[in-house]
């Protein structure tokens, strides 16, 4: 008889994992709330992450984190506006 190569053993002795879907890591009435649903962890810390992000918080606690003058908040966003429209002209034409 021929021998099993050790690859065929571990193919049987390997159950694949059944994949968490989002919904079943949604944790209700928590916006940002995330359950660990199979001991999954890096999966729960993933969509965390990209929860946290999606929301703007970090961006919020950012600009919150020191004071910024309501002439300073004027200036940056009319600067802004300046280079926003500059790039749409050089795009446009």
């Amino acid at each position: 008889m021929y021998k099993k190569n050790n690859r065929d053993n571990q193919n049987k002795d390997f159950k694949k994992k059944k994949r968490a879907r989002k919904d079943d890591m949604f944790m209700y009435g928590n916006a940002l709330g995330v359950k660990v649903v199979d001991g999954n962890l890096e999966a729960a810390l993933r969509l965390l992450k990209r929860t946290v992000k999606d929301s703007g918080m970090m961006d919020i606690l950012r600009d919150k984190k020191e004071y910024t003058k309501p002439t300073t908040l004027r200036r940056k966003q009319r600067e802004d506006a300046q280079r926003k429209e500059y790039i749409r002209r050089i795009n446009e034409g």
